[in-house]
């Protein structure tokens, strides 16, 4: 009878050790998310004290069109450039940076700048009838689509500020193919890299599907302004980022 209790009180012993094992490991764990919720609104914090002056989230150059902020039909002045159609506002920082890739002995073909809302639709419509074609159900040519076709009203194409230049060599060299791989080609590089000397970004990068929702495109190049490219290469963020944390501030300051 003894050594029964005796065994009895090892084993409540152990369960209230186990127990507070248990305990201390979850609470353990809601310390440490607790921690990186706070670490990750600390560098939010930072990140808006650094923001660029006088930019506000409302700037013409800053304007945000995707799948969760579609547009109709947006009205500005246009301009032509390489038989492309550019917003006026971009000409003279896209013809610089064609002109210095071709200077840096890259030159550069600007192959898309603006789209209508319809001629969005059409690309829209082409793509899913290609894929068709090619065998895919219509389910699958819709998927395939959305992976890279922007749905009409919320393509960046009809801001006029975007532009898909690629380096001429690769992109003839690859049947004018518009591919991510092309960011192994040395003009390619090149366009990345200095695209915020001229006030372009990197729109769809390789980090930034969870904000913009569209895969990583080495040829999509976005005009925001030099103050606000330098700001957003050098931090690593996506425009839906960027103009978040504009919106913050604007908030914070009423």
């Amino acid at each position: 009878m003894k050594k029964r209790i005796v065994t009895s009180l090892v084993l409540l012993s152990l369960a209230g050790v186990l127990g507070g094992c248990t305990t201390f490991g979850l609470s353990s764990q809601a310390t440490a998310q607790r921690t990186q919720t706070s670490s990750s609104q600390t560098k939010r914090q930072k990140l808006i004290s650094a923001l660029p002056t006088g930019v506000k989230s409302t700037d013409a150059d800053l304007i945000v069109v995707n799948k969760r902020h579609k547009h109709d039909e947006l009205t500005f002045s246009k301009s032509t450039l390489d038989d492309q159609t550019i917003r006026t506002s971009a000409l003279k920082p896209l013809t610089a940076f064609l002109n210095g890739a071709k200077a840096a002995g890259y030159p550069a073909t600007f192959v898309s700048g603006y789209r209508s809302v319809a001629a969005q639709e059409n690309v829209w419509n082409q793509s899913i009838e290609t894929y068709e074609n090619e065998g895919k159900s219509k389910q699958q040519a819709l998927k395939l689509t959305k992976e890279f076709v922007a749905i009409p009203r919320a393509s960046e194409h009809q801001t006029g500020l975007a532009a898909d230049i690629m380096n001429t060599k690769w992109y003839n060299d690859n049947g004018n193919q518009l591919l991510s791989k092309s960011d192994q080609a040395a003009g390619q590089k090149w366009l990345i890299k200095h695209a915020p000397d001229y006030g372009f970004v990197l729109r769809f990068t390789k980090t930034g599907k969870s904000t913009t929702g569209i895969d990583y495109e080495s040829w999509h190049f976005r005009y925001v302004g030099k103050q606000n490219a330098a700001f957003m290469t050098k931090h690593n963020l996506t425009l839906e980022q960027y103009v978040s944390l504009l919106k913050s501030r604007e908030k914070a300051a009423k």
